[in-house]
């Protein structure tokens, strides 16, 4: 009797003991810099920018018209979103016209590169760039 006791007691003890080695895991951005430079290499050049705004939970669409600096190239839209606490960077970069020239979109989380693309037309198309950027598990979706 006194042993079955004894195995009732460490089985009580043992199976009541919370053992958790599972760390918790992050599920928030906090404070995160978001930058976004876009440009072009044609000359008199104008662009359509539409981003995610989670604080108005608005598209915030606006047309870029680039300017250039002294031997032609065009100076790159910047776009800066600081105190980013939202999980997700959406939006897109398009032309309004089939010019079969580059534009380039680089996204940027604390200054580290997370999405570069370029696309060029075949003047036949519109250009559009879109971007779903997961931040948390840092992945486009």
């Amino acid at each position: 009797m006194k042993k079955i006791i004894a195995i009732l007691n460490f089985v009580l003890i043992f199976g009541c003991t919370v053992a958790s080695t599972e760390e918790e895991q992050v599920t928030e951005v906090l404070d995160k810099t978001i930058r976004m430079e876009i440009t072009t290499l044609q000359q008199s050049d104008a662009v359509q920018i539409s981003y995610y705004d989670y604080i108005t939970d608005t598209y915030i669409v606006e047309q870029h018209i680039f300017d250039y600096d002294s031997s032609g190239s065009a100076i790159p839209k910047i776009i800066t979103l600081t105190d980013y606490d939202f999980r997700y960077i959406t939006g897109e970069i398009y032309r309004n016209n089939p010019i079969p020239v580059e534009i380039s979109l680089k996204i940027y989380v604390d200054d580290e590169l997370i999405i570069e693309e370029s696309k060029t037309g075949d003047g036949s198309e519109y250009i559009n760039i879109s971007f779903n950027y997961d931040i948390l598990k840092q992945e486009n979706i």
